[in-house]
């Protein structure tokens, strides 16, 4: 996958600061004042980002998040450190307070099934299965911080009887334990239809170990082959769909999902990426898809769910056209309603990773230690900025519930202005990206400072 495609995939545009005049920022000066004042009113102090504070701090968010069956927890850079670490710091909270069992991310369902299996077994290398899966338009996942989050999943269920459990969500690598599973279901329970199922995935599985490369190969083929694709990934699908699930009733239905993964991967191939519109459909259906996951997960299991992702994700609201009609959260508030919440993030300044766009990294920014990335830091956001005035709040790190607020705040945040969103790339003054906070999440996390993930060799 060429980093074009890369930037379509994860990447958000972001928005530049702009220095309003002397006399329009007097103006504005005791407006904004207020709204300073009604949003200390229902901000709540947030301690810390790191992963094993104090959870007292937390019960706020609890309240929050009420009786939600799937939370979502959005960040505002793919490969900022906190961001990962507040992420583990809220589901250790939400797993011992609130009955919470699933942590979802924004990787691909072949992934989640490899996570899984070392998190709830201890079967695997959570750094091997990364180093072969994280990879490509997720490279920046690969990260110190992320590790430390599954390693502790591991760590909880060995002394804990209800175990917590990994999912991955979206759709971008077919990986191979996909086709191994759906193939073994159907050679155990449906014999006379193996050669059948052999034959309509032929030349789909994953031609090389490392994800990146293979998602780089299969959408370099001809728009044909890739439909074919498609239909055939999508047939299997249909038929394993039409068989009674017999005594295995629960084997089936993890082995229907599988194939149901491995249709949705070569459905998003197929379509004409080399297109805008084709691009946007692309990422429309990957979000719904994402979607259909996790409510499936949340069905099947009857777990609740704390889903991990990008701001643009993790919205109410599409905030990049990219993302209309619907991005995931959308799509997830639209069937689930109050059974899912939403919480989007912001930062003032600070540091985070990019994919490199055009080999080499930008000014103003310095090579990592992989040779495919490069890490950036912003300086504090500009006064035209949602995070310029959230960075006023008399905490230094807070929690906001969007929907409680007093109503000077509630019309503040039903505006729309520029946010830092910051995918998988380099934060771009060209490009800029409004959000109404209020209209996208029902609560807003603002931490003063990041810094750039660690990422693994």
């Amino acid at each position: 996958m060429n980093s074009r495609t890369w930037a379509t995939a994860l990447t958000v545009g972001l928005a530049a600061a702009t220095v309003a005049t002397t006399s329009t920022s007097a103006a504005a000066d005791t407006g904004e004042a207020k709204v300073v004042a009604a949003l200390d009113e229902v901000a709540k102090p947030l301690a810390s980002a790191t992963s094993q504070a104090d959870q007292r701090d937390l019960k706020a968010f609890g309240a929050m998040v009420a009786g939600a069956q799937v939370v979502g927890v959005g960040e505002a850079t793919h490969s900022t450190a906190e961001f990962y670490t507040l992420n583990q710091r809220l589901l250790r909270y939400l797993v011992t307070e609130k009955g919470f069992t699933t942590f979802a991310r924004e990787l691909s369902w072949s992934t989640g099934v490899r996570l899984n299996d070392f998190v709830l077994y201890g079967k695997g290398d959570p750094r091997t299965i990364m180093h072969d899966e994280v990879k490509g338009p997720y490279d920046l996942f690969d990260n110190r911080e992320f590790l430390g989050l599954i390693t502790w999943m591991r760590s909880y269920n060995a002394t804990h009887k209800a175990k917590v459990q990994f999912m991955g969500a979206d759709l971008l690598y077919p990986g191979d334990v996909l086709f191994d599973k759906v193939l073994a279901y159907v050679k155990q329970h449906h014999p006379d239809l193996l050669e059948q199922f052999t034959q309509l995935y032929d030349g789909l599985r994953p031609t090389t170990p490392n994800a990146g490369e293979y998602m780089g190969l299969a959408l370099s083929q001809p728009l044909a082959t890739r439909q074919d694709h498609a239909q055939r990934a999508t047939k299997a699908l249909q038929l394993l769909a039409k068989q009674a699930p017999g005594a295995g009733a629960e084997d089936y239905r993890w082995a229907l999902q599988h194939a149901r993964a491995l249709s949705q991967t070569f459905t998003d191939f197929a379509f004409d990426q080399a297109t805008a519109e084709g691009r946007r459909q692309a990422q429309v259906y990957r979000d719904k898809a994402m979607a259909d996951n996790v409510i499936w997960w949340n069905k099947t299991t009857g777990h609740k769910i704390q889903m991990s992702g990008l701001n643009a994700h993790i919205s109410y609201t599409p905030i990049d056209t990219m993302f209309v009609p619907a991005p995931m959260g959308g799509v997830l508030r639209e069937r689930l309603g109050r059974r899912f919440v939403t919480a989007g993030t912001s930062f003032d300044q600070g540091g985070y990773n990019f994919l490199i766009d055009k080999g080499e990294c930008p000014a103003g920014s310095r090579p990592a230690e992989r040779p495919l990335t490069c890490k950036g830091s912003v300086d504090a956001a500009g006064s035209d900025y949602n995070e310029y005035v959230l960075d006023q709040v008399r905490y230094r790190d807070f929690i906001l519930d969007t929907r409680t607020a007093p109503q000077l705040a509630r019309t503040w945040l039903a505006e729309s202005r520029p946010t830092r969103l910051i995918g998988g790339g380099f934060w771009s003054p060209e490009q800029a990206t409004k959000v109404a906070l209020g209209e996208s999440f029902d609560i807003v996390i603002h931490l003063h400072t990041v810094k750039a993930a660690a990422l693994l060799p």
